[in-house]
């Protein structure tokens, strides 16, 4: 490969040999094709490695790494590989819709300050499927910073962003342990205009061991993110209540102490919100068996 790509997509993996076919076969069948595809393989004990020699085409680039990294450090190893001015993300269970990077890159040509895109997408279980995100806050596109902080609009694989504001953020932040995408996000929207595609662009299946479904990973990287961007969550008392709700909220959810001393400090911020109320009443240790068990009809 002499010409250097338009887009370097990066791929980190780990143990995902089964569904791995799937996500490579959605990148390399786009219908713009100019494209690297950089699999970086984060010590993976299955056959993963059989599984990408198994295709033979030359804009795959494959690099396995001796040690266990985590995803945000590995997709971090993908971004240095990048020979292309724009880098997109896949994760190796989910699928790409196959106009997606036309569509993307469309947004980048009719609007040069445009720095990053992200969409919507579709996630599927074993039951069921719904359009991602969902929640209570609606995404304002006069104030990406801010929407972000309130809730999570990004997911990883439908990110596509020039890699010079990569650079300037400094990539993923590697020790989050879960919503890498989100805290980048929130650092991109410091530093360039973001678009968001209402339409969707990426199926996200949530398989067996998934990230998603670990509560003790959602506890832990909230704390993360709201201590790298408290300077900006504590400007907006509603804002700051609603981050320390959510935290407290994990926190008894998945038996880590402190969790109740949040709620209280949510409630300060906001003494008339009844979720707030109800949740701390609920959280004194002789309720902690019904405590997971509330369904609150009222938004927070």
């Amino acid at each position: 490969m002499s010409k250097l790509p338009r887009v370097s997509v990066v791929m980190p993996t780990f143990n995902r040999a089964k569904e791995l076919p799937r996500s490579i076969r959605s990148v390399l069948s786009q219908t713009f094709s100019d494209l690297e595809l950089i699999i970086v393989d984060d010590a993976s004990s299955d056959n993963t490695e059989e599984v990408i020699a198994s295709f033979n085409d030359e804009r795959i680039r494959y690099k396995k790494l001796l040690a266990n990294v985590g995803g945000a450090e590995a997709r971090n190893v993908g971004v240095s590989m990048a020979r292309a001015e724009i880098v997109a993300f896949q994760d190796s269970d989910d699928e790409w819709a196959c106009a997606k990077l036309e569509k993307t890159l469309a947004e980048f040509k009719n609007n040069e300050a445009i720095g990053a895109v992200f969409s919507k997408f579709i996630q599927i279980w074993e039951d069921g499927c719904r359009l991602m995100p969902v929640g209570k806050h609606k995404f304002q596109s006069n104030d990406v910073y801010k929407s972000l902080l309130w809730q999570n609009h990004v997911g990883t694989p439908t990110l596509v962003v020039k890699k010079c504001y990569l650079d300037e953020v400094g990539g993923f932040t590697s020790i989050m342990p879960r919503y890498q995408d989100w805290d980048l996000a929130l650092k991109l929207a410091r530093v360039t205009t973001m678009k968001y595609l209402h339409e969707p662009t990426i199926l996200s299946y949530v398989t067996e061991g998934s990230i998603t479904e670990n509560s003790d990973a959602h506890c832990k990287a909230l704390e993360l993110i709201y201590e790298l961007h408290r300077v900006y969550i504590d400007e907006d008392k509603a804002l700051k209540a609603d981050w320390l709700y959510r935290i407290g909220d994990a926190k008894i959810s998945t038996g880590v102490a402190g969790g109740r001393k949040m709620l209280l400090e949510a409630l300060k911020c906001a003494p008339m919100n009844l979720r707030y109320f109800v949740k701390f009443i609920f959280s004194i240790p002789e309720n902690a068996r019904l405590y997971n068990q509330l369904k609150l009809p009222f938004k927070a």
